[in-house]
């Protein structure tokens, strides 16, 4: 599925749209991609 996740990057907030098979494998998606990012939210996109 489509995930979009919210990131915490140097005190902007950076949408990435990643496709995982779950919540926790999109932010692990993420933040292999973002390394010194926090994740804010996960969502669902159609």
């Amino acid at each position: 599925m489509k995930l979009k996740v919210s990131l915490w990057i140097s005190g902007t907030v950076h949408e990435e749209v990643v496709t995982a098979i779950s919540y926790e494998d999109g932010k692990k998606v993420a933040l292999q991609r973002n390394p010194f990012a926090r994740v804010i939210k996960v969502s669902s996109v159609i």
